[in-house]
């Protein structure tokens, strides 16, 4: 029971950071359909609930749905650290969420104040994040996605204060291949942004994708389909800072499948009826 409840908090969570403001009133029933069919079942069975039919969306659901629980953990814990951190504060980030490949905090010029692990093999610049201060100056989250000769790597920023003003950043920063792994199938899911590629999946179909004119695409909603490369896809966005993200994935074999039969209610085993058990032998006295 704790562990639906736990899941059940944590999408809605979800929900509310991946559907924006502006689009959550158009979007809210499908996506919120979408989690309780799919994601938290009701053990009960409901013959008048059809939900969401759509193979493609359950597929989606699915291969979704580990990677963004995670991320929205991320969010959470960093969101709320409004203060500059402790020392061993970044240690426990990087423990609890082992996906990440460090944490740095940084003031208001972009200066570095600290960095979990001291060393690292990927140098790293923090200016271009900057650029959100008046977000941060309203306690709202910033990101960016960097992709140069060492890969890609996303990095998250949230605020922190110094007597109510704001002081620096809490950098987190992940290479997307070490959050992806967390799907049952990396391969077959892609995911990009308004920044650009993030991950682009199994057969690199993501490159064709991120070229698609999604600022346009995403003020229609936060959902989708579009088709690219003969494949069919499915897609679902949700904000990250100011960035929106989208989880991709091709949807033509999970339409073509049939649905396996049902299978057969077991058949109770009858009582037997008194005249059938035989009395039990009386001991000779």
């Amino acid at each position: 029971m704790k562990r639906t409840v736990s899941a059940a908090l944590a999408a809605l969570g979800c929900l509310v950071i991946l559907s924006g403001c502006g689009t959550m009133k158009t979007s809210w029933r499908d996506t919120k359909k979408l989690y309780r069919s799919y994601i938290n079942t009701d053990p009960t069975i409901d013959f008048s609930e059809q939900g969401i039919s759509d193979k493609g969306l359950q597929r989606l659901a699915s291969l979704l749905m580990p990677v963004d629980e995670r991320l929205m953990g991320l969010l959470r814990v960093i969101g709320s650290q409004d203060t500059p951190p402790e020392s061993d504060w970044a240690q426990q980030l990087l423990s609890s969420h082992d996906w990440l490949s460090g944490v740095a905090v940084i003031d208001t010029s972009g200066a570095v104040v600290s960095q979990a692990p001291t060393a690292s093999l990927r140098p790293l610049d923090f200016s271009g994040l900057l650029e959100f201060a008046d977000r941060y100056k309203t306690r709202k989250m910033g990101a960016q996605v960097k992709t140069d000769e060492f890969g890609t790597v996303v990095l998250v920023a949230a605020p922190y204060f110094k007597e109510n003003e704001w002081a620096g950043l809490v950098v987190a920063f992940f290479d997307p291949r070490n959050l992806v792994r967390f799907s049952p199938e990396p391969d077959a899911l892609v995911v990009l942004s308004t920044d650009g590629l993030v991950w682009p999946g199994g057969s690199g179909q993501g490159e064709a994708l991120s070229g698609l004119k999604w600022a346009e695409m995403l003020k229609g909603g936060v959902q989708g389909e579009v088709a690219s490369g003969g494949g069919q896809y499915v897609w679902q966005a949700r904000y990250l800072g100011q960035l929106e993200l989208v989880y991709l994935t091709d949807v033509r074999e999970a339409r073509a499948k049939k649905p396996e039969p049902p299978k057969a209610a077991p058949v109770p085993t009858p009582e037997p009826s008194p005249a059938d058990v035989s009395p039990a032998a009386t001991p000779n006295p």
